[in-house]
């Protein structure tokens, strides 16, 4: 298996879990008497230790190399897995969520720079790593209902520790390819925002904006909106897996597309219209109008994977990208922990609304400092 084939597989087992999660870990949590304002606040804890670790992460391994991160994120897999299966109090679930936020951020610190540094930078590569993501994603939460029904939730996350395990065998495959001697002065050079261009740091801004958004409908949001319409755990898994099939699929197909911008601003149009309706509609609407989404999400995803390979710096490519997403996790974070709260006091419609307004900003503004050219660079 080519290094390449091994990345995308380590992303691939690494996208199952975070499926099986995003569907077990809430329905698990409110089972077991945690509170829906006390589930914001840990959930909003995952963005915030991702990024910081991945700051971190992707700074050292501009130097080091990325197979060490690679082999982190597999052990801390099976320690996260470990902590959901005892986890009963929301101490221990926070435990767990800074396992799984650390975990993540040492893979997101490697995977979009090994696979641009060994695709030639061709921004094309960063769709299949998208599209593999949807995919894996997308069968574990089609199967996380059936494996709660067959091995409960303790059983499910022992499955998900082991499948860490299997990552770290897979990492382990990876070439060593130390790059430089690191260097305190050449890192904080890459970190320092003052030698960044202007689009940059436009886009630093731009992504709290669309951390805010995904935020007020990430974590425990959904899963929870559909299971208080009345939707069984397996429903709710199958709901989720065919939302996430449409967004591998569509992101491939709108990948060829030449227009990037006008699909910057569509994209942006029909996301705050769906979560405009979303919070207004019957049950069986409001489920199908989710799995339609994925047909959106397939269209946003391209347009931030094509901004991520055109504003970074090649001698940089991880301490940029982390940077990058910094506003991201920042935005994401506030609006986790504001969730919880708004859905106890108004109801799920009011975070629906703040993703849609707040997305509109991100797309419009996307649209209006970027240009056609720039995503036509060799």
């Amino acid at each position: 298996m080519n290094q390449v084939r091994t990345v995308l597989f380590i992303q691939v087992l690494n996208s199952f879990v975070s499926g099986v999660f995003a569907i077990a870990l809430p329905l698990m949590m409110k089972e077991r008497g945690i509170d829906i304002v006390v589930m914001g606040l840990v959930f909003a804890s995952l963005p915030l230790i991702m990024q910081f670790g991945r700051i971190f992460f992707a700074t050292v391994s501009d130097f080091w190399g990325r197979k060490p991160f690679f082999v982190s994120n597999g052990f801390l897999g099976v320690i996260s897995g470990l902590i959901y299966y005892f986890a009963h109090t929301p101490v221990e679930f926070l435990f767990g969520k800074v396992m799984e936020g650390t975990k993540q951020g040492a893979l997101w610190a490697v995977n979009r720079p090994f696979l641009l540094e060994k695709n030639g930078r061709h921004w094309r590569i960063l769709v299949y790593l998208r599209a593999s993501m949807y995919v894996a994603f997308a069968i574990g939460s089609l199967l996380t209902g059936f494996f709660v029904i067959w091995f409960l939730y303790e059983g499910t996350m022992v499955l998900c520790a082991l499948i860490g395990l299997f990552v770290v065998f897979l990492s382990f495959m990876l070439p060593n390819e130390k790059k430089k001697r690191f260097s305190a002065k050449e890192a904080l050079h890459f970190l320092d925002f003052r030698k960044k261009k202007r689009l940059f740091k436009i886009f630093l801004i731009l992504f709290f904006v669309l951390g805010l958004s995904w935020g007020f409908v990430g974590g425990f949001v959904k899963p929870l909106f559909l299971d208080n319409l009345g939707f069984a755990a397996e429903t709710i898994g199958l709901i989720f897996g065919a939302q996430i099939l449409l967004a591998g699929m569509f992101s491939y197909l709108f990948s060829k597309s030449s227009h990037m911008r006008r699909l910057i601003l569509l994209s942006g149009i029909l996301y705050s219209a769906t979560f405009f309706l979303l919070g207004f509609l019957s049950s069986v609407l409001a489920g199908a109008l989710l799995i339609a989404y994925g047909f959106v999400e397939g269209m946003t995803s391209i347009g931030q994977e094509g901004i991520l390979s055109r504003i970074t710096d090649k001698s940089s490519y991880g301490t940029d990208i982390g940077l990058l997403m910094t506003g991201l996790h920042v935005g994401e974070a506030l609006s986790l922990a504001l969730s919880g709260l708004l859905v106890s006091i108004w109801g799920f419609a009011a975070p629906f609304l703040l993703t849609a307004l707040t997305y509109a900003i991100f797309s419009v503004t996307s649209y209006l400092v970027l240009n056609e050219q720039a995503f036509k660079k060799p």
